[in-house]
């Protein structure tokens, strides 16, 4: 395999590797609001059954 083959399939690899990276990152944003949106649910909860109210 020439050299410039190499650079070739290493530069697909890394263009691969790019856009599963980015595919993670919207994952991890998502999960991390999704997170966020049932803690604050939870929480809401937790203070209507404290004060023995329906949620």
């Amino acid at each position: 395999m020439s050299l410039a083959e190499q650079v070739q399939k290493l530069n697909a690899a890394n263009k691969k590797l790019e856009k599963e990276i980015k595919r993670l990152q919207e994952e991890n944003e998502f999960l991390a609001e999704a997170s966020a949106f049932f803690a604050a649910s939870r929480q809401k909860y937790k203070k209507a059954k404290e004060w023995n109210l329906s949620p």
